[in-house]
């Protein structure tokens, strides 16, 4: 039997109401591939950002930067955001003012919201970080917390002693950074999965996870079915949602793990 006339006009309605509100709600476990991230530069450094706002994030970002011999990630606050930043490869000078800090493979420092900071690439050779804020600092993507853009302000913010807290992460295999050490909007883990070993991932609503592949691949279950990520690839998780995440078979995967807001 067709539909009547009244159905279809009501079906159109429908669908024209959707489409303004924006389309389906976006899905709550998604593989953000790594060349898919979008270009931002800072400084004499370019980045990529992975999680950020215009994706549908709203507690966490997710940035990737590869930096040159003595490339400046220009210096910079986030007024209302901290800020995560790990050394993968390399080392760089975590700077604040005229102060220099090395920061070497495996090291992440935490910046709380105010502080100004900015990275150096020390050494011969490049230097991979990975970076997350909390709440997102869309401002970051524009050119506007760059000084070296005629049209940004010089940063003001404060050097606070004590305040930025230096961690070594690739030796544990859980978390890092908590509320306990003053990371209130996010926590961060170390994550190592062998062939037999599962993390599950409870995300309440309202709540935000992401696990970056450092090394390896994953095989992800989820209520919509099953998915892959490669290394660089990153699952973010909109809850709420309950995830499985393993090694790929025959295979071990190194992970970085965000929670926003951290779990208490």
């Amino acid at each position: 039997m067709l539909p009547s006339p009244r159905s279809v006009r009501v079906l159109l309605i429908g669908c024209l109401l959707l489409s303004a509100m924006g389309g389906e709600p976006a899905p709550s476990v998604r593989v953000l591939r790594f060349a898919d991230g979008i270009p931002f530069q800072m400084g004499d450094v370019i980045s990529h950002r992975i999680v950020h706002p215009a994706m549908g994030a709203r507690h966490t970002t997710l940035n990737y930067s590869v930096s040159k011999p003595g490339a400046e990630f220009a210096q910079h606050v986030h007024e209302a955001s901290d800020d995560t930043i790990l050394v993968l490869q390399g080392e760089v000078n975590l700077r604040q003012g005229d102060s220099l800090r090395l920061l070497r493979a495996g090291e992440a420092a935490f910046v709380p919201a105010g502080q100004i900071h900015g990275t150096v690439t020390a050494g011969t050779g490049e230097t991979i970080m990975i970076s997350f804020q909390n709440p997102p600092d869309a401002a970051l993507y524009t050119g506007a917390r760059d000084p070296k853009r005629a049209a940004a302000a010089a940063p003001q913010g404060l050097i606070t002693p004590g305040a930025v807290k230096v961690v070594r992460f690739d030796d544990k295999d859980g978390f890092f950074t908590s509320p306990s050490m003053g990371s209130q909007h996010a926590a961060a883990a170390h994550r190592r999965l062998g062939p037999t070993q599962a993390l599950r991932l409870r995300v309440a609503a309202d709540a935000e996870e992401l696990l970056f592949v450092w090394e390896g691949s994953i095989r992800i279950k989820h209520a919509a079915g099953i998915s892959e990520a490669q290394a660089k690839d990153t699952l973010f998780i909109a809850g709420p949602a309950d995830v499985t995440v393993a090694a790929a078979p025959h295979s071990q995967a190194r992970l970085i793990h965000v929670q926003a807001p951290p779990f208490r």
